[in-house]
């Protein structure tokens, strides 16, 4: 990952015109849904939509069960529509439950199966087909559609868009190859409201610039990040601390300085090292093994692992593998001071259907 990040920075005259290309075929096709000369489904229920304009975007898993989690106090009916990533589900579209394993279902829909185990969660790269699906099955009064801002297949009410600290600095408006986008940055105009994946002491260094990068836009940006409440471990054992010794910290690329700092807040050290590894990488033997041995070589007894890292690795031989349980914090609007709460039920208001 910061390898292809360092390759983009250094070629990117290069690879600015056939990034401009990709992104005017993605503005184009835009236009040919909003004319309705391509096929999209208007849901019965309302639809929000939780994504990013990069795929990769964080923050997601904790908006949509957060989402998840307001629906089921409302007494809502709910239904999560979300693709299977890299894994490789045998039927589609796949019902996951808690058990299900992240290979079947895609690490994201398998975490967001624990975190909401009632929940109905469907798994499926054709989200209509999904959709269909589920509305068959269970009429649900809401519909969260996970991951899926740039499928414009599903007409939705609102869109909630992720971003990172990179994408409002050196990715900004860097469409694939020159960047990480799907699309421009005119796609965020379809946008309700900005959620930005960072922990708050980096507030003070990102409000202008996302003032300056999308103000315009008068959208409300907000932030989220976890906050720690309990380690545990695959077979069932928590607990409130490691007693102070040290851990070594398994994390993606683009996730790795929220977890730690999550990581230092909860355990009040930070970790002795990092183990960092690509986004969606599929862990083999030979990784929990050299894992194994960084924690011996560094004398760290400790290794956690964030959620979605702990279900990707599995196992690490001779080692307790711990991860952690986080609670949800959504933070204020940067440019107006607003809660999100408050707003979200402004946004509930105005797309559910009146009784």
């Amino acid at each position: 990952m910061q390898d292809l990040l360092l390759w983009q920075q250094r070629l990117r005259h290069v690879l600015a015109p056939p990034a401009a290309f990709a992104a005017l075929v993605m503005r184009l096709r835009e236009g040919l849904y909003s004319r309705k000369y391509l096929p999209s489904w208007a849901p019965p229920s309302p639809v929000v939509g939780v994504g990013g304009i990069d795929p990769q975007a964080r923050g997601k898993v904790m908006v949509s069960a957060w989402l998840m989690g307001w629906a089921k106090a409302r007494g809502l009916s709910h239904t999560l529509l979300t693709s299977p990533g890299e894994a490789s589900p045998q039927d589609l579209p796949l019902s996951v439950m808690a058990a299900t394993h992240a290979s079947e279902c895609g690490a994201e829909a398998a975490l967001l199966a624990r975190y909401r185990p009632d929940a109905v969660i469907l798994a499926d790269d054709n989200p209509v087909r999904a959709g269909k699906s589920a509305w068959k099955a269970v009429s649900p009064d809401l519909i969260i559609l996970h991951g899926f801002f740039s499928t414009l297949s599903v007409r939705r009410k609102a869109d909630i868009v992720l971003l990172s600290a990179h994408d409002l600095d050196r990715g900004w408006n860097r469409p694939f190859p020159a960047g990480s986008w799907r699309e421009g940055a005119g796609a965020l105009k379809r946008a309700t409201g900005f959620v930005l994946h960072i922990w708050p002491d980096e507030v003070p260094l990102r409000a202008k610039l996302a003032e300056r990068r999308l103000a315009s836009l008068e959208k409300p940006v907000f932030t989220v990040h976890p906050r720690i409440w309990r380690l545990r471990t695959a077979d069932g054992r928590t607990a409130t601390d490691l007693g102070g010794e040290p851990y070594l910290l398994v994390a993606a690329q683009s996730n790795q300085d929220v977890a730690a700092k999550a990581a230092q807040a909860f355990l009040g050290l930070p970790p002795r090292l990092r183990v960092i590894f690509p986004d969606s990488h599929r862990f083999t033997s030979h990784d929990q093994a050299q894992i194994a041995a960084d924690s011996t070589r560094m004398r760290a007894p400790h290794i956690l692992a964030t959620p979605e890292a702990a279900l990707r690795l599995g196992d690490v031989p001779g080692k307790t593998l711990w991860t952690y349980d986080p609670d949800v914090v959504l933070g204020p609007c940067l440019l107006s001071g607003q809660a999100f709460t408050p707003w979200w039920e402004g946004v509930w208001a105005g797309m559910a259907p009146q009784s």
